[in-house]
């Protein structure tokens, strides 16, 4: 077997704050990728995309149906609605921390295999359950085989991937799971036209077993891993850009979460409900777009300025939100905000595979992501209580520049430390 790497410079795990006998006897974090790991294999990122993009447009699309069939169809109450769709990303979020181990004991492509057949159960789960206790049970198990679709198959996606192409890959991936969920809003929604909430949901239980189809078609890698340990997660936990890129995951699931969903309202009240059609699908098209292209533009950026520019965007699209209504002014702040969803996550992808080998991928990947997921799950459980759209704007607008300012400053460190 091929070596597993050379070391190359200090670890970005050697953590200030720790130390450094904590770590005595770990390799370095960064590590030039083993000469035996598959490079830039198409089959993996076609079947795998393939494979999200069935989920997506099936289940992935079905979620804003989710909350009103069970106010309208199944009688539960306002607070139990929510709580069926918030709990799959509280899930999420738990589960995310603990991938590596899970991913340690399925094997990676077991998880793969076991995260998208939870795409196809749950909406069929969600038509067919009269019992809360059995919908709860449904969003548990979407929320445990979700993390483990995305981080199976990202970890395959970049291992297979030549070392300055992470953000590419990832965009990829990302590009179509945005161009599933847009696609998937409008047939399901003519689904329901047609047919009623029944109709959406076999669809979209049906879309997900042709996922699992492509995902069997996805070729059986094995990579070097290293047993999860409590290592891991310190040197994580401790280090300075670490915690920078999980704030910055944190604040992009909020605003995301927050800002979209009441700008359906703001929307309604200053344009008319006619224009929510129009508007709205502009953060969706930048989102798939941004991420098409945006992952190249990340490699060659550089992940700190993409980070820093993302949240500029994004923040001048809420400003732009905030001080005007006119519908020509909102299409293009729409477009700014799907911007900025599809950079930072990108930006953050294309940091774990710089900063991560084969062997710790999945255990860091869970680590730092698990909170862009809480970010969404609160967002779910607080965008009823923001009492005013404009302010949110605003509000998350400063919380963008105090990002953008953040990843300028780390990455100037970083240069600064590079030279030195």
């Amino acid at each position: 077997m091929a070596p597993a790497g050379r070391r190359v410079g200090p670890a970005p795990w050697a953590c200030r704050g720790v130390p450094a006998r904590a770590f005595a006897g770990k390799r370095s974090a960064l590590i030039i990728r083993a000469s035996h790991e598959p490079q830039s294999n198409r089959r993996d990122l076609i079947t795998i995309s393939l494979a999200f993009f069935f989920a997506f447009v099936g289940a992935g699309a079905c979620q804003p149906f989710v909350i009103s069939y069970l106010s309208d169809e199944k009688g539960l109450s306002p607070a139990w609605a929510p709580l069926v769709l918030s709990l799959v990303y509280f899930t999420f979020a738990v589960f995310r921390f603990f991938i590596g181990f899970i991913i340690d004991f399925v094997g990676l492509n077991r998880a793969k295999i076991i995260g998208v057949a939870t795409y196809a159960l749950f909406p069929f789960i969600i038509f067919r359950a009269e019992s809360p206790a059995v919908l709860l049970l449904g969003s548990v198990v979407w929320g445990i085989g979700a993390p483990m679709l995305w981080t199976s198959s990202l970890v395959q996606v970049m291992n297979t991937a030549a070392p300055n192409r992470y953000g590419t890959a990832a965009g990829i991936v990302r590009g179509t799971v945005m161009a599933a969920l847009f696609a998937g809003s409008y047939l399901l929604a003519f689904a329901y036209a047609r047919s009623g909430y029944g109709a959406v949901f076999i669809l979209a239980s049906g879309l997900g077993v042709v996922g699992i189809g492509a995902m069997a078609c996805t070729p059986r890698r094995r990579f070097r891993r290293e047993r999860p340990d409590l290592h891991t997660f310190l040197r994580v936990l401790h280090n300075r850009e670490a915690q920078a890129v999980a704030a910055f995951l944190v604040a992009s699931g909020l605003a995301y979460g927050i800002v979209l969903n009441g700008s359906k309202t703001h929307i309604e009240v200053h344009c008319g409900k006619e224009w929510l059609q129009v508007i709205l699908p502009f953060c969706s098209f930048a989102a798939i777009v941004s991420s098409f292209v945006g992952g190249p533009v990340c490699d060659r950026l550089g992940r700190w300025p993409s980070f820093a520019w993302g949240f500029i965007v994004g923040g001048i699209g809420m400003v732009l939100a905030w001080a005007w209504t006119s519908p020509a002014v909102l299409m293009l702040a729409m477009f700014l905000i799907g911007v900025e969803y599809a950079i930072v996550p990108l930006a953050a992808f294309g940091w774990l595979g710089d900063n991560t080998s084969s062997a710790d991928r999945a255990s860091v990947m869970g680590y730092i992501f698990c909170f862009r997921d809480l970010g969404v799950a609160l967002a779910i459980q607080l965008r009823g209580m923001v009492s005013s759209i404009s302010a949110a704007f605003l509000v998350f607008a400063a919380v963008s520049a105090a990002c953008a300012g953040a990843a300028f400053v780390v990455g100037a460190r970083q240069t600064a430390a590079r030279r030195g």
